[in-house]
């Protein structure tokens, strides 16, 4: 098989589960007890969150374990919200399902939500930022994506916090697609709240970080005990986390080399893709895009024909978010982007890993030629 779909999972790396099974085996103790056995696994827990502070240039007591990006971003939101009571939030309309319908289900608890536009390569603007936190002066939280998981677009993270700041909002990123391939920074950049996904990494699936910079004062989204110095109950999922910082070890350690190898495949499969006259949707290569994301469309086809046609060959693509597969409403990133539903219904993601070749990315261009040219052909 070809796997071009890392945005929406990586494979496991060794290292990782490496580290998952000899946890599993040695650091069955419960973190939050007093015997030796205990101890340990809390000696392993802390020195994890140490370690995937110093990845976030952050102090390792604002890094909180969670299940994933999708209950980081909620808590975000949520605790957030809740804790200034009312009041407004700001996001950006390309944001991951998990901030859309989380900032959807604030809206029914009786908070307004703004969505901000973006412009034909998906960037938030930061006037239209300034603009809406002036008309809304009750703003209590803003939150945009550090990268886009469809079309790989990097945002002005630094500028839009800074903004945020000066007008009294907190401001949280979704780094979920960033995190292993851009340098995040919380204090240079200004992030107060920033969530975090293991298996987008080749971490374990299940596991994830939500960063909370010390001294904001937000609420649990789960309640019970006080792990996680209450601010997410539940006992520590230690395996999966120590396996998360041993992803994250092998990815930034190999961050440089393969964001390079990555950009030489994404500009041959870009240049292939164009040849077969896609349209390319985000930044051009090497613009403020992610170094492994190639995102196109083929206006008049729609993807699920063309993804089928892939998986029959052992190619492994998608369409946008896996969070939204099976639905059948357009990209509503390419439409917010565009505008245009014809090609938001043809929208193609390729993203890749270090372990893709180049003999791969030809590969696919010639498994697209002759699946356009049948529908084309047949008028499909």
């Amino acid at each position: 098989m070809i796997y071009l779909d890392h945005a929406a999972t990586e494979p496991m790396k060794e290292c990782a589960l490496d580290a998952l099974m000899q946890a599993s085996r040695e650091l069955y103790g419960n973190a939050s007890a007093s015997y030796g056995i205990a101890r340990a696994a809390k000696s392993a827990l802390e020195s994890a969150r140490r370690s995937l502070a110093g990845y976030l240039h952050a102090d390792p007591s604002g890094v909180f374990f969670t299940s994933g990006g999708t209950e980081s971003d909620n808590q975000a939101l949520v605790a957030a919200a809740e804790g200034a009571g009312k009041g407004h939030l700001i996001v950006s309309s390309i944001e991951h399902e998990a901030v859309l319908r989380t900032a959807g289900y604030l809206e029914t608890r009786g908070f307004t939500v703004t969505y901000l536009p973006v412009d034909p390569s998906g960037f938030v603007s930061p006037e239209d930022l300034e603009r809406d936190l002036q008309e809304h002066r009750d703003t209590v939280l803003v939150s945009v994506m550090a990268a886009n998981n469809e079309v790989g677009t990097i945002e002005p993270v630094q500028e839009l916090s800074s903004i945020a700041h000066r007008h009294g909002a907190l401001f949280h990123t979704d780094a979920v697609q960033a995190f292993g391939k851009l340098d995040l920074d919380v204090s240079r950049d200004g992030i107060d709240l920033l969530s975090v996904s293991a298996h987008k990494i080749g971490g374990p699936k299940g596991t994830g970080l939500l960063y909370i910079r010390p001294g904001i004062s937000i609420g649990a989204l789960l309640r019970g005990g006080m792990q996680e110095r209450g601010r997410r109950a539940g006992t520590e999922a230690v395996p999966a986390i120590v396996s998360f910082a041993a992803a994250a070890k092998e990815t930034f350690r190999e961050r440089e080399e393969s964001n390079a190898k990555m950009r030489t495949l994404q500009r041959h499969l870009f240049e292939g893709l164009k040849s077969l006259h896609a349209h390319v949707t985000g930044p051009a290569p090497g613009e403020k895009r992610l170094s492994n994301n190639v995102s196109v469309s083929f206006p008049g086809i729609f993807s699920d024909l063309v993804l089928a046609s892939l998986d029959l060959q052992g190619i492994a693509a998608s369409a946008g978010s896996a969070c939204t597969t099976g639905a059948v409403n357009p990209s509503h990133v390419i439409l917010a982007m565009t505008g245009d539903e014809e090609l938001a219904r043809g929208s193609l993601r390729f993203t890749l890993g270090p372990e893709n070749t180049m003999e791969e990315m030809d590969t696919v261009l010639s498994a697209l030629k002759t699946i356009l040219c049948r529908a084309t052909c047949t008028g499909k």
